[in-house]
């Protein structure tokens, strides 16, 4: 299994000295974890990288793994795409490491961002003119299929449609159905409702050769409760899962950019942003969840707790995990 860690921006990646460091919570005293950890946006991203490196280091010295890749890039938020020089300074950051390199786009795109995206793929070409490159939006990959065919297309976890918050009766509670005339055992009616969860878009028989066919040569997900029904033959794509962030759903419109200029919330907008999710996280308070709900910018996502086990004890096939220490925003 391949490792790689992502950061969004270059900021957080010269902090991964720090985002590797792993820190017992216990252990700090009240007021000092008061001073270190305040009410900020970060106070998220802090305690929840602290937690998952509680999961990431004992796989890694289990299976004497390393990271081996940095992903690098923008997926949620057009107005905080990283500029060219940006995306050089983190491709010779990864070289001095010794790791790969792949870019990832954003999704939802519009032409004036298609724009600046071009100018951070022809950067990336001079570079390495066969480097990987996770798509997002299909205008992005329109756009590598006629002016970059030398990168190697890998589809983001935007575009892979997964059912995601999804509620289950727990066990021993009583079935929210009428179970008149229904022969099957309790057990198999609630296994076949968290199965009926597991199907992603390339099952599709009619879609899937057609990735083939465009030369995708894997897919990138989001870890989930109810797992992933893959086939045998993995589609013949290699699979990838981020961890421990996932997100829920996001879009053009930004609820946290519409603290400033409400015209946000409902619309995108080509003005300059005055990015206040640098500052706040705009976070619904939805009570039938265990799991907190994080909203940034415009991206609601959710810190992928204990139902993340099979992806780290083997239930789970897969070929590359994704380590963010941070929220990808």
């Amino acid at each position: 299994m391949e490792l790689a860690i992502y950061f969004a921006n270059y900021e957080r990646l010269s902090e991964i000295d720090q985002a590797l460091h792993a820190v017992d919570l216990t252990e700090i005293p009240g007021y000092l974890n008061v001073a270190l950890f305040q009410l900020d946006p970060n106070l998220t991203d802090d305690v929840g990288n602290v937690t998952a490196l509680k999961w990431m280091n004992p796989l890694m010295a289990r299976q004497g793994l390393d990271f081996t890749r940095l992903y690098f890039g923008q997926e949620f938020c057009q107005n905080l795409t990283p500029p060219p020089e940006e995306v050089e300074m983190a491709y010779y950051f990864s070289r001095q490491q010794g790791w790969q390199f792949t870019y990832v786009t954003g999704g939802y795109l519009t032409e004036p961002s298609l724009e600046v995206t071009r100018r951070n793929l022809e950067k990336l070409a001079e570079l390495e003119p066969t480097a990987e490159v996770v798509f997002n939006d299909w205008g992005v990959f329109r756009m590598m299929r006629r002016d970059f065919p030398d990168f190697v297309p890998i589809m983001g976890r935007i575009l892979n449609k997964q059912v995601r918050l999804n509620l289950f009766t727990e066990t021993g509670d009583e079935l929210p159905i009428s179970r008149d005339s229904i022969n099957l055992s309790y057990e198999e009616l609630r296994s076949n409702q968290i199965d009926a969860y597991r199907d992603v878009n390339i099952s599709n028989p009619d879609y899937l050769p057609h990735l083939h066919a465009w030369g995708v040569r894997g897919i990138d997900m989001d870890i989930t409760p109810q797992g992933v029904e893959r086939p045998e033959d993995g589609w013949n794509m290699q699979l990838g899962f981020y961890y421990p962030w996932g997100f829920i759903a996001t879009a053009r419109n930004c609820p946290t950019a519409g603290t400033l200029d409400v015209t946000r919330m409902f619309m995108m907008k080509d003005k300059p942003c005055g990015k206040p999710c640098r500052k706040y996280n705009c976070s619904p308070n939805l009570l039938q969840f265990d799991t907190p709900l994080i909203m940034r910018g415009p991206t609601l996502f959710v810190f992928h707790a204990d139902y993340a086990a099979p992806y780290f004890n083997g239930q789970v096939k897969y070929e590359r995990l994704i380590y963010q220490p941070y929220i990808p925003l």
